[in-house]
């Protein structure tokens, strides 16, 4: 198991930046991690760890030293290893910015509780871990999603949950098939869910967020806001989103600047 970060043989390119989905050893729960500087954003980094569930076990916890939280005593293998491979990709990231030893954890509104002075955004699938972190200092709110594409009976059952038929009509237009480009939509829009709520501690649904612009394979999409959240984030609101994708499995950023400016409840 990997307790260091390095670079992997790159699967695609954004922009100049190798980017890679995490591959994990036969008969290993943990792959190695993968740090990227994002080419748009270089004060964030991107942090990825390939997970097997299908080998995990209890002793893990033991073996990489994360304290095993009661409230999963219950939870199935799945959920325990996904919790495990988050944890030790978070408390091994940090590490790079001075913070040891960190355990996440999560406020009362389910939000990621990041130590004092750092910035983050986390997601996972069932086999891979995405973690974006700065410093608190460079002022951006940064969300990340990764999804495994649908299959395409899916995106048809759930295309209208997720896009207003504007937004279909473009999608349709671009180069990729519908599923994957409805899968690009959907992670696009918890990405900037994802970006605002630390700020906002404010629920979006799919309909307060529309995307007007999506380029021929979706590599660079305009969110707007369709709701007023708030002064800073009115309706008509833009956001930049990015997505890369191998054909199976799918990651979205979308980084906006100022830093959070509400109180997490108690």
């Amino acid at each position: 198991m990997a307790d260091t970060l390095h670079s992997q043989t790159p699967l695609f390119l954004c922009g100049n930046a190798p980017v890679t989905l995490p591959v994990v050893p036969d008969a290993h729960f943990l792959g190695d991690i993968s740090r990227t500087a994002l080419p748009d954003f270089p004060a964030l980094t991107l942090f990825q760890l390939g997970y097997s569930p299908e080998v995990y076990h209890p002793t893990l916890f033991t073996t990489l030293d994360i304290p095993f939280p009661a409230r999963l005593q219950r939870a199935v293998n799945k959920r325990q290893a996904e919790y495990l491979a988050s944890r030790y990709l978070v408390r091994q990231a940090l590490s790079h910015y001075g913070v040891e030893r960190y355990i996440l954890s999560n406020d009362a509104q389910r939000a990621p509780v990041w130590p004092a002075g750092i910035v983050g955004s986390l997601s996972h699938t069932r086999h891979c871990v995405s973690l974006l972190l700065a410093s608190a200092d460079c002022a951006l709110l940064p969300g990340v999603d990764c999804e495994e594409v649908m299959q395409g009976k899916t995106a048809q059952e759930l295309a209208s949950t997720i896009v207003n038929d504007e937004e279909r009509q473009l999608l349709e237009q671009s180069s990729l098939p519908f599923a994957m480009a409805l899968t690009a939509a959907f992670s696009l829009k918890e990405s900037l869910y994802k970006a605002l709520f630390p700020s906002l501690r404010q629920f979006m649904h799919f309909s307060d967020a529309e995307i007007v612009f999506c380029s021929s394979r979706a590599e660079r999409v305009t969110l707007r806001l369709r709701k007023d959240f708030s002064p800073r984030f009115p309706a008509g609101c833009e956001f930049s989103g990015h997505t890369l994708t191998d054909g199976s499995h799918l990651l979205s950023w979308v980084i906006t600047e100022g830093a959070h400016d509400a109180t997490p409840p108690p």
